[in-house]
């Protein structure tokens, strides 16, 4: 493992005695930690702060250290930040939803790897707390995100090019999708992978913008002072709205399975799933057939996969319900479908977990 507290001692001039550093759960493609400080400091001109977010991208996936992966995702992270913060359209975004939040780039170290993030602001009025109202939120700064940034130019594209085929989560994703169909004995697995690796293709796409391509709850944060944070952005880069919504879909409907006992939970997310889709979809573009395929896609990958990073999480009926979700889900994207998306009581999402 990465020694934070060598590195931010070396780096900062400080003393063990300055600050504390502790692990953050869930890191799954990076070590992070979060570093406290006796007393604020800056660094590199930034503003004073007590506590950094810092991350490690070693050359493979922390989680599975067999599985190897180009570090250079923690570049396209550190461009991201400093896209968002140079770009004003998107600050002014951010202005109109002071309460939802990204990291500050304060530091990026490409010998050392590790990333510094200055913590959220804390200076906004309490944020209303209710699923539905989080989800709307979500929903309608990302509709407007992705207005921003549709159809980027090539020179803003290349600033999140993957370097190899490490870089590029399409090898990785279509892969797993096989293996674990092959293992579970889907007669069209062959098929279906290639139709997540030529559907995750970002050459000649349709409705192109750029979007976290990492989507997903656990990019979503809820902080103490009831502001909501997006955070990850080492995949940023070309994608569509139809993908990025249904990998988010796709995880929120695993919480379901995963906690189907617990009908308030399930309630929660099922209520921030409509209010997310309601709001995205009151401002957005009738979805298209590239729109329906993006998402349907993403979706059944997500799901489909969720047997090789999640399958302790789920009971063995929820296994076999979330892979023949995902199947049907793949299948169906190849197949012109009609999704409404302000039309909750008939929201595909819903209609296929049932």
């Amino acid at each position: 493992m990465f020694d934070f507290a060598d590195y931010l001692a070396a780096q900062l001039l400080l003393k063990p005695t300055d600050f504390q550093v502790a692990v953050l759960d869930g890191g799954l493609t990076n070590v992070t930690v979060r570093a406290s400080f006796t007393a604020p400091i800056s660094f590199s001109k930034s503003l004073p702060f007590s506590s950094v977010v810092l991350k490690y991208a070693p050359p493979y996936i922390a989680a599975d250290p067999t599985q190897a992966m180009s570090v250079h995702r923690q570049v396209i992270e550190a461009n991201a930040l400093c896209y968002l913060a140079e770009t004003p359209e998107i600050q002014d975004l951010f202005a109109r939803f002071p309460n939802l939040k990204i990291p500050h780039l304060i530091h990026h170290d490409s010998a050392a790897n590790p990333n510094a993030f200055q913590i959220f602001d804390r200076d906004t009025a309490p944020y209303p707390t209710t699923a539905r109202e989080l989800g709307a939120t979500l929903g309608a700064f990302i509709s407007d995100f992705w207005k921003i940034t549709a159809h980027p130019t090539p020179d803003t594209a290349a600033l999140f090019a993957r370097t190899n085929e490490q870089d590029d989560p399409v090898h990785f994703l279509s892969s797993t999708a096989l293996k674990v169909m092959s293992l579970h004995g889907v007669p069209d697995a062959e098929i279906l992978s290639k139709r997540v690796r030529t559907t995750m293709q970002t050459k000649d796409k349709t409705e192109p913008c750029l979007g976290m391509v990492d989507f997903w709850p656990g990019s979503i944060l809820i902080c103490p002072d009831s502001t909501c944070g997006l955070v990850d952005w080492e995949y940023f880069g070309l994608s569509t709205p139809g993908a990025e919504i249904g990998m988010l879909v796709a995880h929120l409907h695993l919480i379901i399975s995963q906690n189907e006992r617990n009908p308030q939970i399930c309630g929660a997310v099922r209520t921030f799933i409509a209010g997310f889709l309601e709001s995205y979809g009151a401002s957005a573009p009738l979805a298209s057939t590239d729109f329906n395929q993006q998402a349907l896609v993403a979706y059944g990958r997500e799901m489909v996969n969720a047997l090789e990073f999640f399958a302790t999480e789920l009971e063995e009926s929820g296994r076999k319900h979330v892979l023949d979700v995902g199947v049907r889900s793949l299948r169906s994207a190849g197949v012109e479908l009609d999704v409404k998306l302000d039309d909750v009581g008939g929201i595909l999402w819903d209609e296929m977990l049932r």
